[in-house]
């Protein structure tokens, strides 16, 4: 049975009393008001689903109550009752949102009908609303589907601001050591918000919420909030909306039987506001919105974070392991860190994303671990390789591949490690291929390592200045190295000087 509300406005007594009988015993629950006044009283105190009035009524007419109860709330259906006379009035009331009729006299069934078309009506129409400003969100979702915190960060606050039409948004992310806030992004601020401002649990708007975990909502600014003054901080603020980012915390038990316990915990806060008086306060569809992207915004900042933390564990353990094969040979301890560090820095200088300089950093790490399986008579030996010396030694980047393959890294990772002797020339080992078939991660690599190589000491000679470099990788930029990455070289050299050359 309907459990909708209605609210019957008519000034003959007989028609009201009719209505209340029929709508009642269908289950609808029914109040009443003799004129339009009455009704507008008693739609301030409640919110109903649909109106059924007439159009002809003492004092404020049936035209005018509609308009001031769809101003009160669009969403609220109306059905108009009228007679034979009045019949162009109703059409009038159709421009102000009217969704259906009910002609005097009529039936029990004409009336039943006309309201439960209109019922049905809006909640489609309401529910289309309702559809069409979620849609962003799931594109939103789409751009937070990321592990790099500081564009996730950026991609939360800009579309706050966008989608909600405020003039401006902030990500603040919650320090549980500090137990403070931190502004970690910004959107539509005339001046840049320093990355370091802070603020204490219960100080401003954002440490209220921080602090409470609960929304805070202020429509007018400190003038019609005066109660506020104290926490809104900047007075020029006339709307604004900060939501908290609660995400779930898991706490380690010793149980294999059952399942880590969660608990709520604060990740920040995501401030939008108003500063123009003419942009009109938020909306209840802008808050809907609004607190839904924070929802979004607290799994995928959290997702984030542990991805990070699964990532930084893994990498040190990979360090751990390629550092313990390197303490064999004194000459190229630290060798794959460097190789690492200068890869990471070269994709950097190119402009790679982030996963792609993650994935090189990573390769660098490892691209040399297939030398474990070599003699240690090839990897300890003073003089330079003999032929056969170096066609085993050639062995190690698919070796590396092998030993890696049962690791579970990417494809990227592991075809960078396999290449990263190939030469541009199509000279190079294990395929020979040209630089076109060659991973971008791999040339970086291979320049990375020429750089280690030539500022190293090595049983046979002492290690080459910067300017000998330079000028080695200019020389045989086009048939050995790739003349991009030579050239990123030369930027990032220019940018961090020769000291960051030097060996960690």
């Amino acid at each position: 049975m309907p459990q909708e509300k209605v609210l019957v406005v008519d000034d003959e007594p007989t028609i009201v009393e009719l209505c209340t009988r029929v709508l009642t015993k269908e289950g609808y629950r029914v109040k009443t008001a003799s004129n339009g006044l009455q009704a507008l009283q008693i739609f301030h105190e409640e919110p109903f689903d649909l109106l059924l009035t007439d159009i002809r009524m003492r004092g404020m007419s049936g035209l005018e109550l509609i308009d001031a109860a769809k101003k009160h709330d669009q969403g609220i259906a109306i059905v108009v009752i009228t007679g034979h006379g009045t019949v162009n009035m109703a059409i009038e009331s159709l421009k102000l949102g009217t969704l259906g009729f009910v002609i005097k006299p009529f039936t029990m069934e004409e009336l039943l009908a006309a309201v439960r078309h209109a019922t049905e009506k809006n909640r489609l129409i309401n529910e289309n609303i309702r559809l069409r400003s979620l849609m962003p969100l799931f594109e939103i979702n789409r751009r937070l589907v990321t592990t790099d915190l500081d564009h996730l960060f950026r991609e939360v606050s800009e579309s706050a601001r966008i989608e909600t039409k405020a003039d401006r948004a902030s990500l603040m992310l919650f320090d549980e050591s500090r137990q403070e806030l931190q502004v970690k992004s910004h959107s539509g601020f005339a001046v840049v918000v320093p990355s370091k401002m802070t603020k204490k649990l219960g100080q401003g708007v954002a440490g209220v919420v921080a602090e409470t975990r609960k929304p805070l909502v202020i429509q007018g600014g400190v003038q019609q909030n005066p109660g506020l003054a104290n926490v809104l901080e900047d007075t020029g603020i006339l709307f604004s909306v900060s939501v908290p980012l609660i995400g779930r915390g898991y706490t380690r038990i010793s149980s294999l039987t059952r399942p880590p316990a969660t608990h709520e915990r604060l990740i920040g806060v995501l401030n939008i506001s108003k500063n123009n008086p003419g942009s009109g306060p938020f909306t209840e569809s802008d808050l809907e919105l609004v607190t839904l992207l924070a929802g979004q915004a607290s799994a995928a900042i959290e997702n984030a974070q542990l991805y990070q933390e699964l990532h930084q564990s893994y990498v040190k353990t990979i360090r751990s392991l390629v550092a313990t094969i390197e303490l064999k040979d004194s000459y190229t301890s630290g060798h794959s860190e460097n190789v690492s560090r200068y890869a990471a820095a070269l994709a950097q200088e190119m402009g790679l994303t982030a996963n792609e300089i993650d994935e090189i950093e990573i390769a660098g790490i490892l691209h040399d671990i297939g030398k474990i399986g070599s003699s240690e008579d090839i990897l300890l030996k003073k003089d330079r390789l003999t032929k056969d010396e170096f066609e085993v030694m050639k062995a190690h980047p698919a070796n590396a591949v092998k030993i890696l393959n049962a690791v579970g890294l990417s494809e990227n990772i592991l075809m960078i490690v396999l290449h990263h002797h190939e030469q541009c020339n199509g000279k190079g080992y294990p395929n020979g291929l040209p630089r076109e078939r060659i991973p971008l991660g791999a040339r970086i690599l291979m320049v990375a390592d020429t750089i280690d190589a030539m500022t190293s000491d090595r049983p046979y000679r002492k290690a080459q200045p910067i300017a000998k470099l330079s000028g080695e990788l200019q020389k045989y930029a086009g048939p050995q190295f790739d003349p991009d990455v030579v050239k990123a070289f030369e930027g990032l050299l220019q940018k961090v000087g020769p000291d960051f050359f030097r060996h960690q």
